[in-house]
This record gives structure tokens, C-alpha cells and sequence, in this order.
């Protein structure tokens, strides 16, 4: 029972702590990355993945903190459970050591020996001695080991306000100037190994520069609201939205808007912030703030105009990309630094967009990386970044991974690009069939040659093509 109560004891110090601890980490992040957070060059959940591993890698170190006072816990349980015999021999062993650790006002334990002797064991007030000594001896330890682990924990979070403090600095400055990383990347590029940290430097320089990422960023990444208003004339009942008066016990859930009198509570907190001010406005123009749903918001019928004019809404889905990259010898040099520079250019648009990327490698095989968080998955291209490329060149697999690719759900509306100097055995007639059904899929293609002496049957099955030479 006394072992049982003491790893109970010792469980529930140790939840404590490690709850205050990861609370503090918390804190302190919300309020150096507040700004960074505000303009998502960071996001919330991967702040709250280096808080959980720098907590994951310092909370073992507080078992240190708990070892310092554990001697004298060990004591006090066998103190505790100890008969009234072996009690007061007990406490006048150890009397020394109270005399050295506790000053008489706190606790005087030549006071209580001196009382014990005067009662017998049965004696209820040698008993209600015996239990006030242990309550305040608990109650001293308790409170000093509290405070020897907070002052640690306070140490440990100094540490990381610090590296909290250098992270944002690092990426103002990296993130400043036309030959900046960029702050997202700046932001990215700290869960990467050193060697990969050191090329992305080397490739920002080249996305900044190269007018043929810019102009693939405009193609690609063309920046298309949610919702693309359109007019069209129509005939006839059309269903529309309308709202009808009705209390507030007809709230029947949560939904996105921008109908301020039904706002949710949370986003008042963006607007007492003024770092997190901005966000406000930005959710309200998109119409993404957290409202009231209510049964008073209908689908009525009403007659529709037959003249042209009237605004309709079409929801458009945004697609990913998929990316083809020729890593053959041939592509060595110039060629293979700006074919990275674009692999990463892309990552990053599919990064601020939200769209998966799938980057398929090919020279004698294929390597393929699927990047859907890219501050996972970054790392997942640090040996396509810092490695030359070599081998041969041959596209079929690259076509046939594609195609299975292009045809899944989640890579419906997708792009297919294809960064190659072309120098290679033209098209088979069965790979001009497969790039026919994708583009009946209404997959675009689009191609990016290096050099002179591309293979004119792919660039011809392109629906625009780059002549990088």
C-alpha cells in the first residue's frame, strides 16, 4: 500500500508539472509568433508541433528535479507508515537534518521529540502530535520541491523564448529583400538538415530571378477566389437563401459567413488583439468568420429574371499539380538548378494554396514524393535538392505514375507539368493516347524545355510550353 500511494503521489506531481510546463511553452509561443501567425507565414498547428517537440524533449529532464528531493520523500513514507515504537527513534536519527534544511519557525523538530516523550503510546495527543508533525513536514516539502520545479521549469522556458525570439528574427531577415528566402520558406526551412537549409538559400536566389518561374507561378498558381460571380439569364423558380425574422432559440449549428449580428464569441478575441487584427478582416471579406446557423435562413423560390443580369455564384475547386522532373544526366548544370528552383517554387504555391503536390522523379527510374504538409514533408526532398543529377532518360514510368495519379479523387482538377530538356525517343503512340484521356479529363499540360534540341512530339501534346535555352 505505501509503495501504491507513493507512485500514486509521485504520478500526480509529475501531471502537474508537465501540464504547467506545456502550458507556459504555449504561452510563450502565442506571443512571439503572433504576427507570424497573423500573416500564416506560420500555422497554428505546426507551432503546436515545435512546442510539443521541444516539451518532448526536455520534460525527461525534469525527472532530475524530482530526484533532488526524493531521499527525503523516501523518509517521510517510511515515517508515515512506521509504528508508534519506531517513530520517535526515527525522528531523532534524522534530527540533524531538519535542523540543517528547516529553520525552528517553520519547523522545530526537537520541539515535537521533546513532547512525544512526554505521552505514551496510546495516548490520543501523542497521536494528534505525531499527525500534525506530518502534515506540516508534507506540507514544507511539497512546497519547496513546487518551487524548485517551477524555478526549473521557468529555465527551460527562458531557453525557449529565446529560440523563439531567433526564429522570428531569422525570418524577418531571411524573408527581407528581393534576395530573401521569403518569410514562409525562412519559416520551413528550420525543420531541414543544414545541408538542405544551405541549397534552399542557393535556389531562393534563382526563384527570385528566373522569369519563367514567375510567369509558371502565374499559369499555375493563378489566384482564383472561392466563388467566381458570373452573370447568366435564366427563366423560370430559382432557389435563393432568405432571411426571415426569428429569435435567438432557432440557432440550430456553426457555419462560415460574414453576418456580423450572428457572430460567434471567438471572434471578438481576433479583434482585442491587434496583431490578430488583421486576420479579422481578411475571414470577413472572405466570408469565412464563425457564425450562428438558424432555421430563419430558408430556401425560398422566387420567379427568376429572364432578362441578362442576374449574379449567380459558381463554386470553383482548386486543383494540385503534379510535376514531372527529368534528373538525367543531361540535365546537369544550369538545367538542374532551375529545375529545382521551380520544384520549389511550386511546392511553395501549393504550400500557400492548399493544394497537394506530387513531384515524380525520372531518369532510369522514378522516385516520387507526395508533399500535402510541407513543413513535414520538406525534408522528404533533400536528396533531390543536394544531390547532381545522373542516369538516363526515359518518361514512360513517369507518364504511367502520372496517369494513375491524375485520375484519383484527390487529384481531380490537377495540373501536369513536365520540366525536361526532351532529349529522348519520341512519343509512342500509346503515350499520346494516355496524355489525349487525361486532357479529355480536362488535365492541363504544360512543359518546360531545356536547351535546343527537345523532342518536338511532347512539346506538341503541351497546352503551353517554355523554351528555356
Amino acid at each position: 500500500m505505501q509503495s501504491g500511494s507513493k507512485v500514486c503521489k509521485s504520478r500526480e506531481r509529475t501531471e502537474r508539472l508537465s501540464a504547467l510546463f506545456l502550458q507556459r511553452l504555449r504561452e510563450i509561443a502565442a506571443v512571439r509568433y503572433a504576427p507570424f501567425l497573423s500573416d500564416e507565414t506560420m500555422r497554428q498547428e505546426e507551432v503546436e508541433e515545435e512546442v510539443q517537440a521541444y516539451f518532448s524533449r526536455k520534460k525527461s529532464g525534469l525527472q532530475d528535479v524530482y530526484s533532488y528531493y526524493g531521499e527525503q520523500w523516501d523518509y517521510f513514507y517510511r515515517m508515515e507508515t512506521a509504528s508508534d515504537a519506531a517513530f520517535l527513534p526515527m525522528l531523532q536519527q534524522v534530527r540533524s537534518l531538519f535542523a540543517r534544511l528547516y529553520q525552528p519557525a517553520e519547523l522545530d523538530a526537537s520541539y515535537y521529540m521533546e513532547e512525544l516523550k512526554r505521552y505514551a503510546y496510546a495516548d490520543e495527543r501523542r497521536q494528534l502530535l505525531r499527525r500534525h508533525f506530518m502534515q506540516k513536514w508534507q506540507t514544507l516539502l511539497e512546497q519547496r520541491e513546487w518551487d524548485y520545479q517551477t524555478r526549473h521549469i521557468e529555465r527551460l522556458c527562458d531557453d525557449y523564448f529565446r529560440i523563439c525570439q531567433e526564429h522570428g528574427s531569422m525570418i524577418q531577415n531571411q524573408g527581407r529583400g528581393s534576395g530573401g528566402m521569403g518569410a514562409r520558406l525562412s519559416w520551413l526551412q528550420l525543420t531541414c538538415s543544414p545541408e538542405l537549409r544551405k541549397e534552399l538559400r542557393r535556389l531562393a536566389v534563382v526563384m527570385r530571378k528566373s522569369s519563367v518561374i514567375k510567369e509558371l507561378e502565374r499559369v499555375l498558381g493563378r489566384k482564383q477566389a472561392d466563388k467566381e460571380r458570373h452573370y447568366q439569364a435564366v427563366a423560370g423558380q430559382l432557389p435563393v437563401w432568405l432571411l426571415r425574422p426569428a429569435s435567438h432559440s432557432d440557432i440550430v449549428g456553426i457555419t462560415e459567413g460574414d453576418n456580423l449580428n450572428a457572430l460567434m464569441p471567438l471572434e471578438y478575441c481576433l479583434l482585442a488583439e491587434p496583431a490578430l487584427e488583421p486576420l479579422f478582416y481578411r475571414r470577413y471579406t472572405e466570408k469565412k468568420l464563425s457564425v450562428f446557423e438558424s432555421v430563419s435562413r430558408r430556401l425560398e423560390h422566387v420567379e427568376a429574371s429572364a432578362r441578362q443580369g442576374r449574379e449567380m455564384e459558381k463554386r470553383l475547386r482548386r486543383g494540385p499539380f503534379v510535376v514531372c522532373v527529368d534528373t538525367s544526366a543531361s540535365m546537369q548544370g544550369e538545367r538542374e538548378l532551375l529545375a529545382k528552383a521551380i520544384v520549389l517554387s511550386l511546392a511553395l504555391m501549393s504550400d500557400r494554396l492548399k493544394r497537394n503536390c506530387r513531384v515524380v522523379l525520372f531518369s532510369d527510374h522514378i522516385e516520387t514524393v507526395e508533399l500535402k504538409n510541407l513543413y513535414t514533408d520538406l525534408s522528404q526532398l533533400t536528396d533531390f535538392f543536394c544531390h547532381t543529377f545522373h542516369g538516363g532518360s526515359d518518361m514512360s514510368p513517369a507518364l504511367s505514375d502520372s496517369a494513375q495519379t491524375l485520375v484519383r479523387e484527390d487529384f481531380c482538377y490537377a495540373d501536369l507539368l513536365w520540366l525536361s530538356d526532351f532529349e529522348m525517343s519520341p512519343m509512342t503512340s500509346a503515350q499520346r493516347y494516355l496524355i489525349e484521356e487525361l486532357k479529355r479529363r480536362s488535365v492541363r499540360v504544360y512543359a518546360v524545355a531545356f536547351g535546343g534540341k527537345a523532342e518536338s512530339s511532347y512539346l506538341e501534346m503541351a497546352d503551353r510550353c517554355w523554351l528555356v535555352d
